[in-house]
């Protein structure tokens, strides 16, 4: 996810500008209690940063140590429906099929800001090109998710005026990203302007994926957090529309899945948050808050092994740069309790998507 801004701007947008307490987090209702703040050993603590510009990657295999609604147009005349959102959808999920694994996806594929798909391996801690986007569109990249079936779901940003961009979703063959195609997506439909995305089993019993959803507002600069500020929602690929399942408090977000049916979100400013929500109601059902790992204004995330791996701007402060990678030992598998470790500190480029399918293993390896 990248925020496409001049600057990148923190905000919260906490109700009547009152303090909501230590940490408000998920839908409207009842509120879990949160675990401790997690600080990443050395690195600085800033909490606001400056907005990522286009970076070039640099195409080699390299490793590291450890808005409003009603009608919207482009220059081009087309016109996209930010229209009142329906509800849930009344389709159904997934059949009880097997679902098989398509090749190659025991990787976590990242998302370059220049429109470049890469793979990142956790154990080599290593990123390799597989190539550059073949999608009928010039518009920047902004977030991914990967299914089961081999393909990925690749949101761009489509600037609306001075500050307000809406996204486009194309489908790409991750073995082949030349192979790319306009599903036929109207952006901004159902009153979704834009999310983080990712795709999660139905449940540890049924592989089958879905593509859920976080959104963004589209307001350029700003991601925020307070109660209601954003909403979760999944995918209808018949309609072709994102349906809302309810609110969080998170206005910009990203998103992971599991083979065993757990969703995560990446968000919250001025300190940022892992979140565990429940996909059928958007309650948080976990929040694990870290002290010292802002989102910065292109951040993505995924899930992998037991663990997770945050993909943030190396420098926290700057408008431009290539990312970092943080991991977090989520299963306390490394005996670190938890702890956040930053395992390269210079990605060979700037990330604003990540996707890992359901078929990636949930254990470590071994």
């Amino acid at each position: 996810m990248r925020s496409p801004s001049p600057r990148w701007l923190v905000a919260l947008a906490l109700a009547c500008n009152e303090d909501s307490g230590p940490e408000a987090t998920g839908a409207a209702g009842t509120y879990p209690a949160t675990l401790p703040d997690l600080t990443l050993p050395g690195d600085p603590g800033e909490t606001s940063t400056g907005e990522a510009s286009e970076s070039q990657g640099t195409g080699a295999t390299t490793g590291a140590g450890p808005t409003s609604e009603g009608a919207v147009t482009t220059g081009a005349g087309v016109k996209f429906d930010l229209g009142e959102d329906s509800g849930p959808s009344t389709t159904t999920g997934p059949d009880e099929a097997l679902c098989p694994c398509a090749p190659k996806l025991d990787l976590i594929y990242v998302l370059s800001d220049d429109r470049e798909l890469w793979t990142y391996d956790p154990l080599g801690n290593s990123f390799e090109l597989v190539g550059p986007l073949g999608c009928p569109t010039t518009d920047g990249t902004f977030s991914m998710g990967v299914g089961r079936d081999g393909f990925a779901w690749i949101q761009t940003t489509i600037p609306q005026g001075v500050s307000n961009y809406v996204g486009d979703l194309f489908r790409l063959d991750v073995t082949n990203p030349q192979n790319c195609v306009d599903p036929g997506y109207m952006p901004g439909a159902n009153g979704w302007v834009h999310f983080g995305m990712a795709f999660v089993s139905e449940s540890a019993q049924n592989p089958c994926d879905r593509l859920y959803g976080q959104h963004w507002n589209g307001q350029a600069g700003l991601w925020s957090e307070g109660p209601g500020a954003g909403k979760l929602g999944v995918f209808d690929p018949v309609a072709m529309q994102m349906n809302t399942i309810g609110t969080t408090n998170y206005n910009g977000a990203e998103l992971t899945g599991t083979g065993d049916g757990r969703l995560y979100a990446f968000g919250g400013v001025p300190n940022a948050k892992l979140i565990q929500f429940d996909k059928q109601t958007a309650q948080a059902v976990e929040t694990l808050p870290f002290n010292n790992l802002p989102l910065t204004s292109a951040f993505a995330f995924a899930f992998w092994g037991g663990d997770f791996y945050f993909f943030t701007l190396a420098d926290p402060n700057g408008e431009s740069g290539n990312s970092k990678v943080t991991k977090l030992d989520y299963d306390d598998s490394d005996n670190s309790g938890k702890a956040l470790t930053t395992v390269n500190a210079n990605a060979p480029i700037a990330i604003v998507g990540a996707g890992v399918s359901t078929c990636a293993p949930i254990e470590p390896p071994g």
